[in-house]
C-alpha cells in the first residue's frame, strides 16, 4: 500500500494529496502551504505520536505553529501499510501495527472477528521487520519454538525473488500461504507473541526537522537554557532544532565544509570555531551567514549517523538554498542525498523532506535522477560524473509545486525527471522584463 497524505481546508491548503516517497520535494512561493505540508508529515511520522494514543494531534500542531489552521471542516489523514491516522470535523482517529497486536494479545477472549485483523496486523509488522532486513533475527526467533512449521516453509515465506524488493505487499499472502486458510486463533496468538518479541530489535521512527530560522541556531545555542526556562516565545520547533545542535556540538568535534569553500568546523574548550587556514580562525557566531545556514544541516545529520542509540529517521530541510551560492547548493543537495537516503548508513532514512523556492536546487535533483537512469545505462561512466551514493532512485521520488491552495505534481513519471518548465519559469520571468528593456531604442 502506498503512503498518502490528503489535506482539505487546513491553513493556506485548500485540497492537496500527496503520494509520500522516501524524498520529496515542495517548491512555491512564499506562504503557499510548502512548509505546511512538510510539517504535517514530519508530525504523521513521530514514533510517539504514531503509537501513543495520548498525544493529541492538535497537542503536536501547536508546537509547529498550524493549531490555529485547523478548520471546523478540516479533513486531514494520512495512510500507509502500518499506520492510519485521520482527522475529520475535529474528530482523531488512530491506528498502528504495534497498539493493534498488543490490543489483541491482551484480550481474554478472541472472536472470529479478529481473524482478519490480527493476521493482517501480523503480515505488515512482518514485512516491516523483512524490510528492515531483520527478517533472519525473526526466522531464529522462531525457530526456538516452532509450532506450526514455519521454518521449514521459509522459503515461500521469506522467497529470493522479493528479498530485495519493495514489493512487501506479497508477503501477508505469502504468510497466508504457509499457515492456510484455517490457522486458529490460538497459533495466530502464538505467532503474535514470537513477533513481538523480533519487534524489540526495529528501530523506531522519528523526525528530524531543520527549520528555515536555523540561522539564529548557532547565534542561540549557547543561551538555550535561558531561553527554555524563561519561556522565550520561540517556536517549538526551532527550540527543538537548537536543542539537537547543542547536542551535535557536543558529538561532531571536527567536520569538513568543503561544500561552500576551504571551510572546516573545529571544537575546542567548549568554543566552536570555523578555520579559513591551518591557523586562520574564527568564532562560529563571528561566521559568514552561508555558513551559519548550512552547519546545523550537516552537524545534525552527521551527529545522527554517529549516535550509538540511532533511530530511523525522516529528514525535513526547510529552504537549504539559504545564503548558499548556486554550486555550494548542488553540493549540500548531494551531501542530504548520500546521508539521508545512503541505505549503507547506520541512520536509514525513511523520507528526505526538502521545501525549497530555488530553481538550482531543483536542476541539481535532476542531475542525481538523471544520473540514476543513465547508470542503468552505462553505470561506470556515470559514475564518473556523480558518484553512485548521490544519485536518486526515480522509483522512490516526487516533486510538487504548491500553489492556490492546492498541489500539482511536477515530477515527470515517464522521463524521471522534474518538469523543466517548473525550473525555467523563474528565468523566464526575468528574461521577459530583460527582453522588453532590451528592445528600447536609445
Amino acid at each position: 500500500m502506498a503512503e498518502t497524505l490528503t489535506v482539505k481546508r487546513f491553513g493556506p491548503i485548500k485540497e492537496a494529496k500527496i503520494d509520500v516517497k522516501d524524498m520529496i520535494v515542495f517548491i512555491g512561493a512564499q506562504s503557499s502551504g510548502k512548509s505546511t505540508l512538510a510539517k504535517l508529515i514530519t508530525i504523521l511520522n513521530d514514533f510517539n505520536f504514531r503509537q501513543n494514543n495520548d498525544v493529541s494531534i492538535f497537542t503536536e500542531l501547536e508546537k509547529y505553529n498550524l493549531k490555529s489552521f485547523v478548520k471546523k471542516n478540516t479533513f486531514i489523514q494520512y495512510e500507509s501499510s502500518f499506520f492510519r491516522f485521520t482527522l475529520d470535523k475535529g474528530k482523531e482517529d488512530k491506528f498502528d501495527y504495534k497498539s493493534a497486536l498488543s490490543h489483541f494479545l491482551n484480550k481474554k477472549e478472541h472472536t472470529d472477528d479478529d481473524l482478519h485483523t490480527i493476521r493482517l496486523v501480523l503480515g505488515i509488522m512482518i514485512r516491516v521487520i523483512y524490510s528492515d532486513g531483520k527478517s533472519h533475527v525473526l526466522i531464529r526467533e522462531l525457530q526456538k519454538d516452532d509450532h506450526f512449521g514455519l521454518i521449514n516453509n521459509s522459503e515461500s515465506l521469506f522467497p529470493e525473488s522479493i528479498k530485495y524488493s519493495p514489493d512487501f505487499e506479497k508477503i501477508p499472502d505469502n504468510i497466508l500461504s504457509v499457515y492456510g486458510k484455517n490457522i486458529s486463533l490460538s497459533e495466530l496468538n502464538e505467532l503474535a507473541r514470537q513477533v513481538t518479541q523480533v519487534f524489540s530489535f526495529i528501530r523506531p521512527l522519528d523526525s528530524l526537522y531543520v527549520p528555515a530560522e536555523r540561522t539564529l541556531i548557532p547565534l542561540i545555542v549557547n543561551n538555550i537554557a535561558g531561553l527554555v526556562n524563561n519561556k522565550i516565545a520561540f517556536p517549538h520547533y526551532v527550540l527543538q532544532a537548537v536543542q539537537e545542535f547543542e547536542k551535535s556540538l557536543q558529538t561532531v568535534e571536527k567536520f569538513d565544509l568543503s561544500i561552500i569553500g576551504n571551510l572546516r568546523y573545529s571544537r575546542s574548550e567548549g568554543k566552536s570555531y570555523i578555520y579559513h587556514s591551518q591557523k586562520n580562525k574564527i568564532l562560529l557566531k563571528e561566521a559568514s551567514s552561508g555558513v551559519q545556514s548550512i552547519l546545523p544541516i550537516l552537524l545534525l545529520i552527521e551527529s545522527s549517523v554517529q549516535a550509538e542509540n540511532y533511530i530511523n529517521l525522516n529528514y525535513v530541510v526547510e529552504e537549504p538554498e539559504l545564503n548558499l551560492y548556486p554550486e555550494a547548493q548542488y553540493g549540500l543537495i548531494k551531501h542530504l542525498v548520500k546521508f539521508c537516503l545512503e541505505t549503507d548508513h547506520k541512520v536509514q532514512s525513511k523520507n528526505l523532506i526538502i521545501t525549497t523556492h530555488s530553481p538550482y536546487i531543483l536542476a541539481s535533483i535532476n542531475n542525481l535522477l538523471l544520473a540514476s537512469k543513465k547508470g542503468k545505462v552505462n553505470e561506470q561512466k556515470a559514475s564518473k560524473i556523480i558518484n553512485k551514493v548521490c544519485w536518486i532512485n526515480p522509483e522512490n521520488f516526487n516533486a510538487y509545486e504548491v500553489i492556490d491552495g492546492k498541489v500539482k505534481q511536477i515530477y515527470n513519471k515517464k522521463e524521471n525527471l522534474i518538469s523543466d518548465n517548473i525550473i525555467n519559469d523563474v528565468s523566464e520571468i526575468i528574461m521577459e522584463d530583460f527582453k522588453s528593456l532590451a528592445i528600447i531604442n536609445d
